[in-house]
């Protein structure tokens, strides 16, 4: 039996970039043979086809991001200061490396609403970061930095939107302000 001459994670990031670049529905499989630079074959050996190599590709994104959120509101001391953190690191994503939006974000619009897969995948991650922001605003709201009167389910929720929203913004804005308005403004409803 051959054994692979290459690495699978390293596979997944050139085709997370691809597929993030052109979409799920405009990457041919020319194109990923071309990008990923191992044969049809090899594909469709190691990851079974397009689709499962797409799912791979996303579940290998999320946990990698998913994993940096829940990181920083877990092990921080303030979490005000976590959450204006995490907000941040999203315009720096958007004015740095990610000025074509956020991969997930993009899969979500294009592809969670007609592969239930993708769906399914896309909503416990989100499920996964909406609870670590609720779980670090009831820390915030039980040491008194974060006002106990608000629901805390709500906020995270509100959070996440904005998240998403900005995201969003990202393929269209290049308004560094814009970005850093929203984040105030997202401040205060932790108040």
């Amino acid at each position: 039996m051959r054994t692979k001459d290459f690495d699978e994670k390293e596979i997944l990031r050139k085709a997370i970039t691809l597929f993030w670049e052109k979409g799920y529905y405009a990457t041919s499989l020319h194109d990923l043979i071309d990008v990923l630079e191992i044969g049809r074959s090899s594909i469709y050996h190691t990851f079974g086809d397009k689709h499962n190599l797409f799912v791979q590709a996303i579940e290998l994104y999320q946990q990698e991001a998913t994993a940096k959120i829940k990181s920083a509101l877990e092990n921080g001391e303030s979490v005000k200061i976590v959450v204006k953190t995490v907000l941040q690191s999203i315009i720096d994503d958007v004015f740095s490396k990610c000025p074509k939006g956020c991969f997930k974000v993009n899969s979500e619009v294009e592809v969670a609403s007609h592969d239930e897969m993708i769906r399914k995948l896309i909503l416990d991650d989100n499920l996964v970061i909406e609870t670590a922001f609720y779980q670090a605003i009831l820390r915030g709201q039980l040491n008194g930095e974060i006002n106990k009167s608000k629901n805390a389910e709500a906020l995270a929720r509100f959070i996440c939107n904005t998240i998403t929203g900005m995201r969003v913004y990202a393929k269209l804005r290049n308004d560094r302000q814009f970005f850093e308005d929203i984040v105030e403004t997202t401040m205060t409803t932790l108040d």
